[in-house]
């Protein structure tokens, strides 16, 4: 559980100073360009988004030992 707080935290620096270095709208429009592609073809990005979610629960399973 450390291990995750302290990778979270380092993500959250490394986030804050990027958005003072370069600007959030800089930092902003992978997140933007993600949602706009998702709105263009919601159906291909369902699938693509519940294999990714299919993925993540094959690795808490695997992890768990079952």
């Amino acid at each position: 559980m450390a291990r995750w707080l302290w990778t979270i935290g380092a993500a959250l620096v490394a986030l804050g100073l990027g958005a003072h270095l370069f600007g959030w709208d800089a930092l902003l429009w992978v997140p933007a360009a993600i949602i706009g592609a998702v709105r263009s073809d919601p159906e291909t990005y369902g699938v693509v988004a519940l294999g990714v979610a299919l993925m993540v629960l094959a690795r808490l399973i695997g992890r768990r030992g079952g």
